[in-house]
């Protein structure tokens, strides 16, 4: 349990660098801007039934122009140990659409790529997540929608996988106006399937001045192959570093 708890705090305490880049688990459709650093420490956990766990997340993305960034990222850290820990690096671009005739809607199209690499030995060195969705928001309420599809490896789900991915992001307007919060949303997002990823999430994110920002909610397994229910929290900051 100790071991456990130090993990957590670990995680949340000493990420290396006030975009978020994900939904939870979902890669969203913002991405840094040109010349921005954002990093990014993700922690699932559930430290209280006797299936306690911890799992970790740890990215860094840097925007490269062109609605385009390059990221890296370290995945499944754990305790116990997932013994599939990988390094990916990759890309995500968001292309919008129709920006001049529905601005308001904000319409993207987001495509990425993440080619991961064992550093535990399991199987094949070299793996693959390659994903695409399409996101809009409703117009007024300014609700984003997002919908799409991808194919991802051993190295980051636990086995090959073909899934769909989704999610809900709901602006609070007025947390907006707070001096300290710049932005706050209800989320949600879901993948399919019963890999390590297949999860309905739920939750709210925050902004605040100084380019932090931070998610927290709760984990919902599609079935027991999946994982564990539990807690997932996470925070960012970004640096514009020229």
């Amino acid at each position: 349990m100790k071991k456990l708890i130090f993990f957590f705090v670990f995680s949340l305490l000493c990420f290396k660098a006030s975009a978020q880049q994900t939904i939870f688990a979902v890669p969203s459709a913002d991405v840094a801007e040109p010349g921005q650093l954002v990093v990014m420490e993700t922690a699932q956990f559930d430290f209280l039934s006797p299936n306690s766990f911890w799992n970790g997340a740890h990215s860094a993305m840097f925007g490269i122009g062109y609605n385009t960034e390059i990221n890296t990222t370290l995945f499944n850290t754990s305790s116990p140990a997932s013994n599939n820990v990988s390094l990916g690096v990759g890309f995500k671009t968001a292309i919008p659409i129709l920006k001049n005739e529905l601005p308001e809607e904000e319409i993207k199209l987001t495509i990425g790529e993440m080619i991961p690499v064992s550093l535990e030995g399991q199987g094949d060195t070299v793996g693959n997540w390659t994903y695409g969705h399409l996101s809009f928001r409703l117009p007024k309420v300014k609700t984003r929608i997002t919908a799409g599809s991808n194919f991802g490896t051993k190295q980051i789900f636990g086995r090959n996988q073909i899934s769909f991915l989704g999610g809900i992001e709901q602006p609070i307007p007025f947390v907006e106006k707070t001096k300290v919060i710049t932005s706050a949303n209800l989320i949600a997002d879901y993948f399919s399937g019963t890999h390590g990823f297949g999860f309905l999430i739920l939750g709210l994110n925050a902004s605040t001045i100084g380019g932090i920002s931070a998610f927290g909610g709760y984990q919902i397994p599609n079935n027991p192959r999946c994982g564990h229910a539990g807690l997932i929290a996470g925070i960012s900051k970004s640096f514009k570093l020229f």
